[in-house]
């Protein structure tokens, strides 16, 4: 005997679509995240304040690890010449842009037409607060 009804089936579908769509998931795991790192004295006023700067201007508190950025270099970076294409470089930013604000800032970055590594690093820094961890 099926204890939930059609109705309560429906329901939870209808959650789990909002939570994917919001990415609700991610959202409290980088929130935790930074929480973590930053054990900050005032939780709740931090995590208001925290989450007004992402609506205002994205998330700022990516973080991946040094290995998973060369990793993400590398798979432009093809033919091993230790540097990628201006474009190459865009196109991976975009990839790792969260927010219109962090697309917008790529957009109108320079960039110069050969990206090493340590450059590719300090623009998802400077355009995405991405901090290799």
């Amino acid at each position: 005997m099926n204890v939930f009804s059609e109705q309560d089936n429906e329901l939870v579908k209808d959650a789990d679509e909002y939570l994917r769509k919001h990415k609700i998931q991610e959202l409290f795991e980088d929130l935790l995240t930074v929480v973590c790192h930053k054990r900050p004295e005032n939780l709740e006023s931090y995590l208001v304040d925290l989450l007004k700067q992402r609506k205002e201007h994205g998330s700022r508190s990516i973080v991946y690890s040094e290995i998973e950025l060369q990793n993400i270099f590398q798979l432009y970076d093809l033919n091993s010449e230790n540097y990628i294409s201006k474009d190459q470089c865009l196109e991976a930013l975009k990839d790792l842009a969260n927010s219109e604000h962090h697309f917008k800032e790529v957009e109108k970055a320079e960039i110069p037409d050969k990206v090493d590594l340590y450059t590719f690093m300090k623009k998802c820094d400077e355009l995405l607060g991405i901090k290799p961890r």
